[in-house]
């Protein structure tokens, strides 16, 4: 009786491991599950390049103030510059701007040249017109004469003080010697490549 009980107990014994052994081998064998590699992000949409629309006649003549508009390239020559005060005949001394002038127009597009003179608003009105006009023509007159840009129209006017590019007076009310200077000038419109100026006058 007591051999038969040994053999029982030793029984159950083996049974208890045999049925505990599949589930410690299961929890041996099983390894965490690995993270997968974070791709690297793809690369930004390459964007539209920057670019700037350059006149190829902008800079193309050191210094020299212009404007580009849709008209074409605007030279703004300094009245004080080209003539003496209250005068519209050139003086010696404008040749230097006009000859910077002219190499700008030589490098432009065919078609006709606007010359445009200007004053502050100093004085009679009906004689800053006749001022910007004659020193509009007197500009006009020496540009007609250069190789190169003589051939061109020259469509020439004035306008008096009723085209201020800076304001004539400060905010009290008092002078702006300044800004009267900027408005005395003659202004070339030289075309540009698309602009209206680059098409034949009518």
């Amino acid at each position: 009786m007591k051999r038969a009980l040994l053999s029982i107990a030793a029984a159950a014994s083996i049974g208890g491991c045999s049925a505990n052994a599949p589930a410690d081998a299961a929890n041996e064998d099983e390894s965490p599950t690995a993270t997968p590699a974070a791709a690297d992000p793809a690369p930004p949409p390459a964007g539209p390049s920057l670019s700037a629309k350059v006149s190829p006649l902008t800079g193309a003549v050191s210094g020299l103030r212009t404007r580009v508009t849709q008209m074409g390239t605007i030279i703004d020559l300094p009245a004080d510059a080209l003539f003496e005060y209250d005068k519209a005949v050139l003086t010696p001394a404008a040749e230097v701007e006009l000859r910077k002038a002219t190499e700008m127009i030589r490098r432009s597009p065919s078609g006709a040249i606007r010359v445009i003179g200007h004053t502050d608003s100093k004085g009679d009105e009906a004689y800053n017109q006749r001022l910007s006009e004659s020193r509009a023509n007197s500009v006009a007159d020496w540009l007609r004469e250069q190789v190169g840009v003589r051939q061109r129209e020259f469509l020439v006017s004035g306008r008096g003080e009723t085209a201020p590019i800076a304001p004539n007076e400060n905010a009290a009310g008092g002078d702006d010697s300044a800004g009267r200077a900027k408005n005395r000038r003659v202004e070339l419109v030289v075309p540009t490549t698309g602009s209206r100026s680059s098409a034949p006058a009518g």
